[in-house]
């Protein structure tokens, strides 16, 4: 019964983001750089968690050459969103406890090592607090040597729901600006130096 429930209510959510952004007009910037990128260097993509509701939409509408890959915790929101991603043809998930983070981070390092999917990741998720990022993403950027491509969204109207993220959804009829920013790469870097060039880049993308 959970998991059909799961399932419905990713399927109804996902009919409604898609009707509500049609009505919407899109401006993109920095599609063709990370698509070149992308097409030839392991990628880690980097955006917060309240822009979470639509992104897979985005990517699998203006880039649906590459897989994207997102790790997702093994909670009830967290099946929700796993069906939601893997109803897209290039949409894949990797489920991980919150509870184990070196797991996790040993996983995420190993698939940016081994696997040529776009990975996809909300450094401030999957409980918060929203904005303060983690250290997981850096020490895997600093370990695998992954370009990280910051990714962000705005609408000229929109919601906030009543989330510990404040998860935003844009109004219908509202312009939407997609933004994928200039891609980052460290070598030789302490995760610490990492951690805070990025901390402050996302910082620019609240």
């Amino acid at each position: 019964m959970k998991r059909l429930f799961n399932y419905i209510a990713a399927q109804v959510g996902k009919i409604i983001i898609r009707l509500l952004l049609m009505t919407c007009k899109w401006e993109v910037e920095g599609l063709d750089c990370f698509c070149n990128l992308a097409s030839k260097e392991k990628c880690l993509l980097l955006f917060w968690h309240n822009r979470l509701a639509i992104a897979p939409f985005i990517l699998t509408t203006l880039a649906p050459q590459f897989t994207y890959t997102a790790f997702v915790s093994n909670s009830r929101d967290g099946d929700i969103l796993s069906k939601v991603i893997h109803s897209f043809k290039c949409g894949k998930t990797i489920r991980v406890s919150h509870n184990n983070r070196h797991q996790a981070l040993r996983t995420l390092i190993r698939h940016l090592k081994n696997e040529n999917d776009v990975i996809v990741i909300t450094p401030d998720g999957p409980r918060g607090p929203c904005y303060e990022m983690k250290p997981g993403a850096a020490f895997a950027a600093a370990e695998s040597g992954a370009h990280v491509v910051p990714f962000n969204w705005t609408a000229s109207k929109y919601w906030c729901l009543n989330t510990w993220d404040a998860l935003r959804l844009p109004r219908p009829f509202s312009k939407i600006k997609i933004t994928f920013e200039p891609s980052l790469q460290f070598k030789n870097s302490s995760v610490e130096t990492v951690h805070t060039t990025l901390a402050l880049r996302m910082q620019q993308l609240n």
